[in-house]
């Protein structure tokens, strides 16, 4: 079943419990002191089975200005919204503040109710609703559907539930693959059961048993039972009111605080963000304490508008806010502003990066950055976030948390950049394609200069080459980066030594003769290996061996060398003895089939099994 919260906001007494109770039955007034009083103090939820089988789940939000906190803390992960007008009394200071915090939340499915119908007459009736679409002309609201009701007479319900489910029918549903993410509004305890804790599930879903944790405490927990209406469940998916009780202490958790899987969040004591004023208030100066509402948390800061010191009513700037304490929060999250002394919303607006740092006001690239973020082009932000960030490179796992995306939209982003040359990945990890070429230069401009340096030899041992190139590519990304460019037929690797395409080692005369000597003198040991001090002494021995290595000579474990014919004389003795014994070759068969010593037996099985001739099999080696 497809459940859409939905918050019913509006004036106080203007009805809103009741419609909520006429449409659902519950009377979300729970609290003896919101009886007495009649109005909402705390956040009362209630459920109600559309006829398409959609649930609205509606959160009774606080009507009253001094319970705006709570009704704040109501608004995340909400769907749609059910903005309530009395029919006597019209728009009211509290009705324009509620809607206008709605709307800064990114809600943007709304559905008006015009209450207590039958307490005015027609004409009242039609004056309150010009005064609505007056009052909230130019905005999303000005052609918002609007129903006419009578909670007491049972008028304009039926048609209000039929336009509830039209719009509900809209919505797009949360991804699955998301990782879980519930802001608590609510911590109580129930005797015999421990602590439980409520919100509205924004994203992944959460299982009984699931091993998560609060943030920013970081405070490590397992769920030991979910209900979703009033009812156990096994799992809650996303947009379910959700209550779970949890296996912590109460006094360890708080109101405001976040449940999610370890290492989902960052704490942050520093946000950029996209601000927005709202009309006809007082303008914020820089450096101005405010208090910051987001998820259930109220926060206070100071705020650092960028390039402006100065933000007015009606405009719309990037700013840094800093905080006084950490919250536990992520990029694409909505948050309202109030001003610290009077409280008075001020304005809204999104965070366009959750972990930042301190930085100029005026630093235009990050400017830069915060608008590409703020326009929501996804491969425009991975881009120019690869481009700035300290490493050069994300794994899927930053890119995730950047975009605060499901993996499978993600990666199908990713592919199209790959496809299209803006991204390159290596292993795990994603290059801006500029940055990957520029390491491809940095690797062949390396080995140019080592084969001008040293020409006798065959190339630069691989692990020597990755500690050369970038600090940001090493083990095992330096390897993987080498391979490509081998694959691409950019540069070779011979025996674990990398070279250019073109690269070969060019002897002089002398040279040519002394390697001459060399494989003469290889090629009377037959196959038994003999000892770099044993073999011709010249300042260019050694690196002549290791030049031909592979194509003159073979190179063995402690200096040790074989002339090529009698490698190869080995290989061929070898896969006959195999062919003949499939179980495999050990160190006496060896040594018994070359006439050597135990000490050559090894070094040549681990040389064959080096060249993949051969691969070992506990104390054996067998055909590779």
């Amino acid at each position: 079943m497809d459940y859409i919260v939905t918050a019913t906001a509006g004036h106080v007494d203007h009805g809103k419990t009741t419609l909520i109770k006429r449409l659902t039955g519950t009377d979300t007034d729970t609290a003896p002191e919101e009886k007495e009083r009649g109005l909402t103090i705390n956040l009362g939820f209630a459920y109600f089975d559309l006829p398409s089988k959609k649930r609205i789940a509606f959160v009774d939000v606080p009507g009253h200005e001094k319970f705006l906190k709570n009704m704040i803390s109501g608004l995340t992960g909400i769907d749609m919204a059910l903005l309530v007008v009395d029919a006597g009394e019209g728009v009211m200071p509290q009705t324009r503040e509620h809607a206008s915090i709605l709307m800064l939340l990114g809600i943007r499915k709304f559905v008006i109710a015009v209450t207590k119908a039958d307490t005015v007459d027609d004409e009242m009736c039609e004056l309150t609703i010009e005064d609505i679409r007056e009052q909230f002309s130019g905005t999303i609201l000005e052609n918002a559907p609007l129903v006419v009701t009578d909670a007491v007479s049972g008028r304009g319900i039926a048609e209000l539930i039929s336009v509830l489910d039209q719009t509900a029918s809209t919505i797009q549903r949360h991804p699955l693959q998301k990782q879980p993410r519930l802001n608590i509004d609510r911590v109580f305890t129930i005797k015999g059961h421990g602590t439980v804790v409520t919100g509205t599930l924004i994203d992944g879903q959460i299982n009984v048993g699931d091993q998560l944790e609060i943030y920013p405490t970081q405070i490590p927990i397992r769920v030991k039972n979910i209900q979703v209406n009033d009812m156990d469940q096994e799992l809650a998916l996303p947009d379910h009111r959700v209550a779970l009780n949890l296996d912590v202490k109460n006094e360890r958790v708080h109101k405001g605080e976040v449940v999610t899987t370890p290492g989902n969040i960052k704490d942050s004591k520093v946000i950029d963000v996209q601000f927005t004023m709202l009309n006809n208030v007082q303008p914020l100066k820089l450096n101005e304490r405010v208090r910051l509402y987001i998820g259930s948390m109220e926060v206070f800061g100071r705020i650092y508008p960028m390039k402006v010191d100065t933000v007015k009513a009606n405009t719309t700037c990037f700013m840094q806010i800093r905080l006084e304490k950490a919250i536990a929060v992520k990029n694409g999250d909505r948050f309202i502003i109030r001003t610290y002394s009077p409280m008075v919303t001020v304005g809204g607006g999104k965070i366009l990066s959750a972990n930042a740092k301190h930085h100029s006001r005026n630093n235009q690239s990050i400017f830069n950055t915060l608008q590409l973020r703020a326009n929501g082009n996804q491969r425009e932000i991975i881009v120019d976030y690869l481009s700035h960030s300290k490493n050069k490179t994300a794994t899927i796992s930053d890119l995730i948390n950047l975009l605060d995306t499901d993996d499978k939209s993600l990666t199908k982003i990713l592919n199209d950049s790959i496809e299209k040359g803006s991204i390159v990945k290596i292993a795990t990890n994603y290059f801006t394609n500029g940055y990957f070429r520029s390491i491809e230069s940095e690797i062949l401009n390396i080995l140019i200069i080592s084969e001008s340096e040293h020409p006798l030899m065959g190339g630069i041992p691989r692990p020597e080459l990755i500690s050369k190139i970038s600090q940001f590519i090493q083990l095992p990304l330096g390897s993987e980066m080498i391979k490509r460019m081998v694959e691409e037929k950019k540069i070779k690797v011979n025996h674990d030594l990398v070279s250019t395409m073109n690269f070969s080692v060019q002897l002089n005369q002398r040279q040519s003769i002394l390697k001459s000597k060399l494989k003469e003198q290889l090629a009377g040991t037959k196959l038994t290996p003999i000892a770099l001090d044993e073999l011709i002494q010249d300042r260019d021995t050694q690196a002549i061996l290791t030049a031909f290595d592979g194509q003159d000579f073979i190179q063995l474990n402690d200096d040790y060398y074989l002339g090529i014919e009698a490698y190869h004389q080995i290989i061929s003795s070898i896969k006959q003895y195999l062919n003949k014994h499939p179980d495999g070759i050990g160190i006496s068969e060896y040594r018994d089939l070359t006439n050597t010593s135990r000490k050559y037996a090894v070094m040549v099985l681990e040389r064959l099994d080096k060249d993949h001739i051969t691969k070992r099999l506990n104390r054996t080696h067998v055909l590779s």
